[in-house]
């Protein structure tokens, strides 16, 4: 890209993140607030949710990406690719031209990135510190690839539930996970998931999701499916208790689960190579 271009494209973009439309995140759900026994059939709705969470092995799509914080607020256009438990590829771009500005590879330990604007290539451990750089949140790649895909990894079985609550036509299940515990919202009636929280040991709220706009669709395994085109991710801190820091996936279209998806990744031949730990943050988000 020549010094021209490079600034033209520095300027479209700046133009198009000061205007750009920003979403609201989803409505707070109303959490059950009477504790009740753990029946058989919440045990199966509780199965059933996790057996459907698991179904989604991969996806291939568009989505609009909008993010607030507490200095900005921004909107981006992605491609979206994703292996679960594996890689995870998304191509940034700016505007209605459709100008990609940054190529991202995702690994469970690494990350990769194409900084197409600064012709240089970034490369670092995937840490929540070096997630936060590339798409503004202090997240790691669990919890990036649970929001991008929608459904929530739940691989806690039955046992783990610590506590019930129902009321508000919702069901929430308290489950032992990890060095703390979740906080699953599920809808009864769907058999789909509203909402989970994640807490750490100590009981604090450390990160949300909120689910809406569930669609049905049907893989190309033939197998029918039930997914959120709208997903939520709110970051709570010890300084910022009500969770100012936020993240919102509106899928545009989607194909769950394609048989042949390869996600390839080129680093650019001339690029410079830099250590994205010596990075402060990044121009799209």
């Amino acid at each position: 890209m020549n010094v021209v271009m490079k600034w033209f494209c520095l300027i479209v973009l700046a133009v198009l993140v000061g205007c750009a439309q920003t979403q609201t995140v989803t409505k707070a759900l109303t959490e059950p607030g009477e504790r009740v026994a753990l029946t058989p059939e919440l045990k199966r709705l509780y199965e059933e949710v996790a057996s459907n969470a698991g179904m989604v092995r991969s996806l291939d799509g568009y989505a609009d990406i909008y993010l607030k914080t507490p200095k900005r607020s921004n909107k981006a256009y992605c491609t979206v690719q994703l292996q679960r438990s594996r890689n995870a590829r998304l191509i940034v771009t700016a505007g209605i031209l459709g100008w990609p500005v940054a190529d991202l590879l995702i690994r469970p330990d690494s990350l990769f990135v194409n900084d197409m604007l600064n012709n240089r290539m970034l490369v670092g451990r995937n840490t929540g510190e070096n997630m936060g750089k590339i798409i503004g949140l202090d997240a790691g790649a669990g919890h990036l690839t649970e929001t991008l895909f929608g459904i929530a990894d739940l691989p806690e079985p039955v046992k783990d539930i610590q506590s019930v609550r129902q009321g508000g036509g919702y069901v929430s299940f308290t489950v032992k996970s990890g060095n703390g515990s979740k906080e699953l919202v599920v809808d009864p009636l769907s058999s789909v998931l509203a909402g989970i929280s994640y807490f750490d040991h100590s009981g604090r709220k450390s990160v949300e999701f909120r689910f809406a706009d569930y669609q049905s669709q049907q893989g190309t395994d033939g197998a029918a499916l039930r997914v959120p085109r709208e997903i939520d991710m709110i970051l709570y801190r010890a300084d910022d208790p009500e969770g100012s820091r936020s993240l919102k996936i509106v899928y545009d279209e989607r194909v769950i689960n394609p048989p042949d998806l390869t996600i390839s990744f080129k680093r650019p031949r001339k690029a410079k190579t830099v250590n994205l730990d010596d990075v402060e943050r990044l121009p799209w988000l």
